[in-house]
């Protein structure tokens, strides 16, 4: 059995689980509890499983369940006790056939010998057939514990017994004491605040780091060649390997239990509790290795050039304004959305602004593709950035089964365009001015000031 929208990537687990679960354990989690939902069996069964994922965190993936893929678990919970009742009722059947309090039509009975049955041969055979069974399901479970495992092969799933146990190698004590550690708040549901408390404080830390970083575009200064960390290597490709390189140590930190705790709360933006610094931090932060990948390959295809469009100060100011901006819009979101069993996390936001305005700035009728300059795609840079957006709005109605933040992408596109849209009114009006002074210039002043032009 395979979920009806395929396994889901690091980033999606460690939004409904939480982190210390890698996508292999929750994704094995999710098909036990859907398939106990397709059964009926999760009436019986429940949500606990040999695994160490809390109940906490199995309530928190049955939620997710039960909103994205809905499931009439009432009418699976009838049929599954109708099959139960059934399968008692054979046993009691073979039970009393063995004890000779009941057998079926003489056409199916054997013949004894002519002295008659004799009770001790029939208690040994009996005996016999059972160690035969009991001896068979035993090599049965040496196999399955010997390491064989289905994430190997090639093909779908087989469907999971209701008696699945999930085994992994069991974690030191060193890594259960940072992942304890690493839990912000200890109590099992998110804690009751209003939607002004958990929105509030992030808003006002994104409209200072948004004043920042307007300061930041008006007072900053290219340095000379010999000032810079790597004078041979252009500004644009500097500031987009210096970019690149703080999301992959944060990654590889990642990894490191110690990290956990701090990173838990301010390099993931979390509903349930959010922590202000959180609205910047999350995106330099990525768990997923393919997420991460894709991130960067955006980047340093887009990020150059932007930024040689713009210039460093602008570059940034977009890229960081657009991950903020996407961030408090998904916070914004799922606050009045009431879906606090999430998290966000990674630079998406911030490359959507890089794209929408790369797009809006670039009005060109045919783009060429990253990497492969001599490739040319015959779309204009609005039609595609048309395409973008609609495929975010798209999104939107997937109901979370795309496992990306669609709120946080549109909130970027638009923070792009918006900069975008800024950025082309102030050389429009530098521009003016500088027409306006020309007509104020006597004859000889208009000369000289055209022969300084060319």
């Amino acid at each position: 059995m395979l979920l009806p929208g395929g396994d889901l990537r690091q980033d999606k687990i460690t939004r409904i689980f939480g982190p210390g679960i890698s996508a292999a354990e929750g994704n094995a989690f999710l098909l036990l509890l859907q398939h106990r939902r397709v059964t009926g069996s999760l009436a019986e069964e429940g949500v606990e499983g040999s695994t160490p994922i809390s109940r906490e965190r199995a309530l928190n993936a049955l939620e997710y369940l039960r909103s994205t893929y809905p499931v009439d678990e009432e009418a699976a919970a009838a049929e599954w006790a109708r099959k139960e009742a059934q399968r008692l009722e054979e046993e009691m059947i073979q039970r009393a056939q063995d004890l000779r309090l009941y057998k079926k039509a003489d056409a199916e009975q054997t013949l004894g010998s002519v002295y008659g049955h004799s009770e001790l041969e029939a208690l040994r055979r009996r005996n016999e057939e059972a160690y035969e069974r009991q001896t068979k399901e035993q090599e049965r479970r040496k196999k399955v514990q010997g390491g064989r495992s289905d994430a190997g092969k090639s093909g779908t799933l087989g469907p999971i017994k209701a008696k699945t146990e999930l085994r992994k190698k069991e974690k030191s004590e060193w890594v259960k004491y940072y992942e304890e550690q690493a839990m912000i708040r200890k109590e099992k549901e998110a804690p009751k605040m209003s939607a002004a408390a958990r929105i509030l404080p992030t808003a006002l830390i994104s409209a200072l780091i948004l004043a920042g970083l307007y300061i930041f575009t008006e007072i900053y200064t290219p340095p000379v060649a010999a000032a810079r960390l790597w004078p041979d290597t252009p500004p644009a490709l500097a500031t987009c390997f210096a970019l690149l390189n703080i999301n992959l140590l944060i990654f590889l930190a990642w990894r490191f239990p110690p990290f956990y705790r701090p990173f838990n709360k301010y390099l993931l933006q979390t509903p349930g509790y959010p922590t202000a610094l959180s609205v910047l931090g999350n995106v330099f932060s990525h768990q997923d290795p393919k997420h991460l990948f894709m991130n960067m390959l955006i980047l340093m295809g887009a990020g150059p050039q932007l930024h040689e469009l713009v210039g460093r100060a602008d570059f940034l100011a977009i890229y960081l304004a657009g991950g903020v901006l996407g961030s408090l819009g998904s916070l914004v979101v799922s606050v009045a959305r009431r879906n606090f069993a999430t998290s966000t996390l990674g630079a998406s936001g911030a490359l959507a602004a890089t794209i929408g305005a790369l797009l809006l700035l670039r009005d060109a009728d045919a783009f060429t593709v990253p990497f492969f300059p001599e490739y040319r795609v015959p779309v204009s840079s609005h039609g595609l950035l048309a395409a973008c957006l609609a495929y975010e709005l798209w999104g939107l109605t997937r109901a979370g089964r795309t496992g990306m933040d669609h709120v946080a992408h549109l909130g970027g596109y638009l923070t792009g365009m918006a900069a975008a849209g800024l950025l082309k009114w102030r050389l429009a009006e530098r521009t003016r001015v500088a027409e306006e002074k020309k007509k104020e210039m006597g004859f000889l002043q208009r000369t000289f000031s055209a022969g300084k032009d060319r």
